[in-house]
């Protein structure tokens, strides 16, 4: 029987092999998948594991040396070996993808009512393809979500860098498909899974990394049960956007004046423009989740979270992932 140790780090191996994507020690001890039935490993109170405990664990276990396979300090499952160089490929590709972010952040951060903004999905894995869009995670000003959004796409759009709605495909376009407001963090219960606590552990902050940190701490006491990500470190990364002081000091005047009960109708208008447009494009068919609220815009109508909480859930031994 392995130790505990021994089955979150083959989890953690496993779930990222779904993804087509290797691991370094480093990134399994950030992400430790210990799954709903192994949560006892840490919140039965066990400690959180150290990254020398992760290293040692691999390096002399022989229970893991029988189903994990190692190259280039990367660590795949036996026979995926292929995949360090498609690894490699894509964390390329991705500082392209992260460059364009650094060049149109600054513009979306400077918007009235955003109050973070933050890399996910595949871009803040740096496993990125050829093909794969820009997803931004939002954070907006409460009961203004729907100007914000609008504001946002009316950015992208200048840069000619807005996913639309018809895109199968958008390579390098920004998938702005995720908005909540700064009073409602705490994500909806029927989306707690394994797939969206390393979804939310895994954000990049780009703009308001305290408001984003706020968001993930808002939500630790069920991503833990998932993910053990070390507690207190912050890795800092090129990316985050700094505004400088006095276009911050617009940007807040800008914000006050449309506070203003007199300038409701903008927010008012913003989301019966968007909501018309919306319908007119509607997918009765749709399948995934579509929400739309004051609190939250999430617009994930073709998912892969549930085959990828499905194939992680499969007996190791089957092979019928995605």
């Amino acid at each position: 029987m392995p130790t505990d140790l021994e089955q979150v780090i083959f989890n953690t191996i496993r779930y990222f092999d779904i993804l087509g994507m290797p691991v370094t020690a480093t990134q399994i001890w950030q992400c430790l998948i210990v799954g709903a039935g192994d949560s006892h490993v840490r919140w039965g109170g066990h400690r959180s594991y150290g990254l020398v405990e992760i290293q040692g664990a691999l390096r002399i276990s022989s229970w893991l040396s029988e189903r994990v396979d190692t190259k280039w300090g990367y660590y795949m499952l036996c026979d995926q070996q292929y995949l360090v160089r498609k690894r490699l490929h894509r964390h390329s590709l991705a500082q392209g993808k992260w460059n364009i972010v650094r060049r149109v952040a600054p513009f979306l951060s400077v918007m009235p009512f955003i109050r973070g903004l933050a890399g996910s999905g595949s871009l803040a894995l740096d496993n990125t393809k050829s093909s794969s869009d820009l997803d931004i995670f939002v954070i907006a000003h409460k009961g203004r979500i729907w100007t914000a959004r609008l504001l946002l796409l009316m950015v992208s759009q200048v840069f000619g860098k807005r996913r639309k709605y018809w895109n199968e495909k958008a390579p390098d376009m920004f998938c702005l498909n995720h908005y909540v407001t700064d009073d409602r963090l705490s994500i909806n219960k029927e989306i707690r899974n394994v797939y969206t606590a390393v979804l939310y552990s895994s954000l990049v902050p780009v703009f308001g990394d305290d408001v984003v940190r706020k968001f993930q701490k808002s939500n630790a006491s069920w991503v833990r049960r998932f993910v053990m990500s070390p507690e207190g470190v912050r890795v800092s990364h090129q990316y985050l956007v700094v505004i400088s002081s006095w276009i911050l000091s617009v940007k807040h005047f800008m914000e006050r004046l449309l506070l203003e009960p007199m300038f409701d109708w903008v927010e008012v208008l913003a989301e019966k423009i968007q909501r018309s447009f919306m319908e007119r494009h509607w997918d009765e068919n749709r399948s995934g989740r579509v929400v739309l609220s004051d609190c939250e815009l999430a617009f994930h109508p073709n998912t892969k979270a549930p085959s990828i909480v499905s194939a992680y859930y499969q007996d190791p031994g089957q092979k019928t992932l995605l």
